[in-house]
């Protein structure tokens, strides 16, 4: 994790899941500070009864819950922002509204179930 020239930041996530190996997401996201940055997760195999949920993991520390949800657009008040699920389940984006600096961390999706 770091910065890149001309106040930029890289945001880097990874698979949180296990015994879920169908979930994917990207090796790494990056944007200007400032602007919004969208993370996104794939999840194909989302069954009816699973919640989609959201972490992030700063170095140093374990991972602290961001936002969960089971369809539509949840506020996500830190980081400021939305999660948006698909129509489908298939698919969640965490739309960080203003990515800052301090945002910078190993973003996880992971599914859990209701029941």
């Amino acid at each position: 994790m770091g910065t890149i020239p001309g106040s930029g930041i890289v945001l880097i996530f990874v698979l949180m899941a296990p015994g879920r190996a169908d979930i994917q997401q990207p090796g790494f996201a990056e944007g200007l500070e400032g602007a919004e940055l969208n993370l996104t997760c794939s999840h194909p195999s989302v069954t009816a009864s699973e919640y989609i949920l959201w972490y992030r993991q700063f170095p140093n520390r374990g991972p602290e819950f961001i936002v969960s949800g089971f369809r539509g657009t949840i506020d996500s008040p830190d980081p400021e922002g939305a999660l948006h699920i698909s129509g489908d389940r298939k698919s969640s984006t965490l739309a960080l509204r203003r990515a800052r600096l301090a945002d910078a961390a190993v973003y996880h999706c992971a599914l859990r179930d209701t029941l």
